[in-house]
């Protein structure tokens, strides 16, 4: 009985692994089938999803100029045009989304579509745009302005519709549109509060040539003044001293002191007249002054260097920087805000920032208490519209984009996307007052002037009848 039983242990030992590797086998193949199907499913949903965010770069909803021009889209319009449809490229900007806004992978608008959409209204023909935003799976940029250009050269029915500047490197691969914003090279420094005042800045409201004059006039009025007293017996001026005193001396002191008693009637009309001009000049010069006291000038404080200053990210200035101030770039700093702008300039991050015109002028409208632009630096051509070298839309596109820049539309669109008011609205800085010249006071001294001879001339003409009638008196 122990043989039997041994026996049958040893055959079941040896019959369980086989039965355990023909049981497993079938499993295995289960297990295997349901992680091709789980991994096959994965791959799927990941194609629909990558579908559904090509759909939505290539499929952008049409009415954007719609929305923008209004009604009147594309209205009455029957000519056949090169394209029926226009790609419209657009760059992703993280810095002022005032220009271009990309967000959740569509094209929201912004100053620069605004702009080519009210220039595609303007086309004889009908062309549908399909605005494309230069970005990749992940909703962010997909290179730099250089490299969207080279995305449509070669191409017929495509353009880049966003804030890209002219440049001669870039104008070798694509053709440009005349400019609809001027494009300055500006540096962004921050500002010192300064107090205009010297020991002569009370002397400033009137030019040199007017101070002279105002003495001249005085010394003026003094003479006449003693040739009427003098005619008329005014014993204050019949000593020589006296008169020499008096014409120096009594248009000044009649403000404050009692020199005499004036005699001649045509002396008080002068006086008189002369008072109310002496006031006017007084009020003028008061109100001039005090501008010039209380003036703030904001002045750039100038970087030593050019090391360690940064740029909008993604545009020309970085190879602007270092060609112009010989700089090997390990230290300039890309900026992809405009807090960060901020930010590191007050942090001193950055000593300067570098940026064209347009964007230093929104960046000052929100932050240009402490901050100044020092510039030009670099004239550059433009900010404009660009297609693909040869592209048929070009000359009616070209026509259309001068007509908007010249309209009302333009003004427009500045205040509605930019909040652009007026010219000097985004420096606070103020310019020095103009110091007044005799211009401005010509009118009362040429009428002062005449006063004058005229109570001299009055005055002889009394005196002379007087002693006319005198003499016939005497006579009879």
């Amino acid at each position: 009985m122990v043989c039997v039983h041994c026996f049958v242990n040893s055959v079941n030992a040896s019959v369980a692994p086989a039965y355990k590797l023909i049981n497993r086998e079938p499993y295995s193949k289960v297990d295997s089938k349901e992680t091709v199907t789980s991994t096959t499913i994965r791959l799927r949903s990941s194609r629909r999803r990558r579908f559904r965010k090509e759909r939505r770069l290539i499929e952008q909803p049409a009415d954007i100029c719609a929305d923008i021009v209004g009604p009147t889209w594309q209205v009455n319009k029957t000519g056949e045009g090169p394209c029926q449809q226009l790609v419209v490229w657009i760059p992703k900007k993280d810095v002022f989304t005032e220009f271009v806004k990309v967000k959740n992978f569509e094209v929201k608008g912004g100053f620069s579509i605004a702009i080519f959409c009210y220039a595609l209204q303007l086309l004889p023909y009908r062309v549908q745009p399909i605005f494309k935003p230069y970005i990749n799976d992940r909703g962010e940029s997909n290179g730099t302005y250089d490299q969207l250009i080279h995305v449509i050269e070669g191409t017929n029915c495509q353009s880049i519709g966003g804030d890209i500047t002219v440049r001669a490197s870039r104008a070798q691969y694509v053709d440009f549109t005349p400019p609809y914003l001027s494009s300055e090279v500006y540096m962004l420094i921050h500002g010192s509060h300064e107090w205009n005042q010297t020991l002569w800045t009370f002397l400033r409201p009137f030019t040199k040539r007017l101070w002279f004059t105002i003495v001249g006039m005085c010394i003026y009025i003094g003479v006449a003044i003693t040739i009427l007293e003098y005619r008329a017996d005014n014993p204050k001026f019949t000593a020589s001293y006296q008169t020499l005193k008096m014409i120096i001396w009594f248009p000044v002191s009649t403000f404050f002191f009692n020199e005499g008693k004036i005699v001649n009637r045509n002396s008080k009309v002068v006086l008189v007249i002369w008072l109310s001009m002496i006031f006017i000049v007084v009020q003028i010069f008061t109100a001039s002054l005090s501008s010039w006291l209380t003036l703030d000038q904001l002045r750039p404080k100038l970087p030593s260097g050019y090391e360690n200053v940064g740029y909008q990210n993604g545009s020309f200035l970085k190879d602007f920087i270092m060609n112009k101030y010989k700089s090997n770039g390990m230290n300039l700093v890309p900026l992809k805000s405009v807090k960060e702008y901020k930010t590191a300039l007050s942090t001193g991050r950055v000593t300067a920032v570098f940026d064209e015109l347009p964007y230093i002028e929104l960046f000052l409208a929100k932050y240009g208490s402490n901050y100044v632009k020092f510039g030009p630096i670099n004239q550059e051509s433009g900010i404009t519209f660009a297609f693909p070298r040869g592209s048929p839309f070009l000359p009616s596109f070209t026509r259309a984009v001068i007509s908007v820049t010249e309209s009302d539309v333009m003004m427009d669109m500045k205040k509605k996307y930019l909040g652009f008011h007026a010219p000097d609205e985004s420096q606070p800085n103020q310019d020095l007052p103009q110091s007044l010249d005799i211009q401005s006071f010509i009118g009362l001294f040429i009428f002062m002037g005449s006063v004058a001879i005229a109570a001299v001339v009055c005055s002889e003409i009394s005196i002379r009848r007087a002693n006319k009638k005198v003499h016939v008196s005497m006579d009879d």
